[in-house]
């Protein structure tokens, strides 16, 4: 099973094949489909580099974003948005 076609699963033993999973995010989606660790079997194509290589530009960036809508969030929930 893909990544892609895991989204959504979970399953008690989860065997995976990483080959074509290209960055960290496919990993997880790939990895976190099992209800256990022990349960988790990678089969082949397992990457230390893609999990230790750090965040993508576009990872840090969207963090970011999600780190001001918090920000705005709060704000708003405290009734000191600024308006205009």
């Amino acid at each position: 099973m893909t990544d892609y076609a895991s989204q959504g699963k979970t399953r008690p033993y989860n065997p995976v094949d990483l080959t074509n999973c290209a960055s960290h995010q496919a990993y997880y989606t790939a990895l976190s489909r099992s209800a256990s660790a022990k349960g988790t079997l990678i089969l082949k194509g397992y990457n230390k580099q893609i999990i230790t290589g750090g965040a993508s530009g576009a990872l840090r960036q969207e963090f970011r974003e999600l780190e001001l809508l918090d920000e705005i969030t709060r704000l708003k929930f405290l009734n000191q948005l600024p308006t205009g």
